[in-house]
C-alpha cells in the first residue's frame, strides 16, 4: 500500500516530467501545438485511472488536487518555469485555463464516482480520449465549420468526438455493469450525444468540466439510480 504522502504527491510527480518532456518537443505548427498539448492531457488522463487506488479519501483528493493546481499556476505565472515547462499547454494559439478544469474534473469525479468504477472510467475517458480526438481532427480537417454557441468548432471534430466516446464508453459500460450489449449501448449512445453537445458549446477550456459533469449526470441517473 502506497504511502499517503506519497499518494498526495502522486499527481505533481506525475505532471511535472510530462509537462518538460513534452514542452522541449518542438512545435511548428498549430497542429502539432494541439497534438502535443492533447498528447499530454491524454498521459495525465490515463494515469488518472489509477487515483482510485491511492487517492483513497475525500481530503487526500483535495490536498492532491490542491498541489497540482498550485503547480500549473506557478508554471503559468513564473515567465522562468513557464519557459521550462509550459509550452506544452500555452503555446496553443487560445486562451485557457483548461489545465486546471482539467485537473478540477478529475478530483470532482474522484469525488462524486463514490467508489462506483463505472462513474470515474467513463467520464474520464471521455474527457481523455473523445475530446483530444475531437481537437486533432477538428483541425486537421476543419470541415464545415459550426456557427451560433458552436462557433469555431467543426462538424469533423464533433463526429469524431461521438464516435469515440462510444467506442470508449460502450465496452466500459458492458464490462463493469449488468446491462446486456444493447442496453450498455442504448446508455453509450445518450451519453455520446450530451457529451458531444456539452464540448461543441464550451469554449476556453470549460469542455473539461462540462463533458465529464455532463457524463456523470447520465451515467448516475442510468446507471447508478439516481
Amino acid at each position: 500500500m502506497l504511502h499517503p504522502f506519497f499518494a498526495l504527491l502522486l499527481p505533481p510527480l506525475l505532471l511535472v516530467p510530462a509537462m518538460g518532456l513534452l514542452s522541449v518537443i518542438e512545435s511548428d505548427s498549430a497542429l502539432e501545438a494541439e497534438i502535443r498539448r492533447k498528447a499530454f492531457h491524454v498521459s495525465i488522463g490515463v494515469a488518472a485511472l489509477t487515483f482510485p487506488v491511492f487517492l483513497t479519501t475525500p481530503w487526500m483528493v483535495l490536498v492532491a488536487f490542491s498541489l497540482a493546481a498550485a503547480w500549473m499556476v506557478v508554471v503559468r505565472q513564473v515567465p522562468c518555469v513557464r519557459q521550462r515547462f509550459g509550452a506544452v499547454l500555452h503555446d496553443a494559439d487560445r486562451v485557457s485555463h483548461g489545465e486546471l478544469y482539467f485537473a478540477g474534473s478529475i478530483a470532482a469525479l474522484l469525488l462524486a464516482s463514490h467508489g462506483e468504477a463505472v462513474l470515474y472510467v467513463v467520464p474520464l475517458l471521455i474527457l481523455t480520449i473523445s475530446d483530444a480526438v475531437a481537437a486533432v481532427v477538428g483541425r486537421a480537417y476543419p470541415m464545415s465549420p459550426l456557427s451560433g454557441p458552436a462557433a469555431g468548432k467543426t462538424a469533423s471534430g464533433s463526429a469524431a468526438f461521438f464516435v469515440s466516446a462510444i467506442v470508449v464508453s460502450w465496452p466500459a459500460l458492458v464490462g463493469m455493469t449488468d446491462f446486456s450489449l444493447a442496453a450498455s449501448f442504448a446508455i453509450a449512445l445518450m451519453v455520446a450525444s450530451a457529451t458531444c453537445l456539452a464540448e461543441a458549446v464550451s469554449t476556453r477550456g470549460f469542455d473539461n468540466l462540462a463533458v465529464p459533469a455532463v457524463a456523470l449526470i447520465i451515467l448516475k441517473i442510468f446507471v447508478a439510480g439516481g
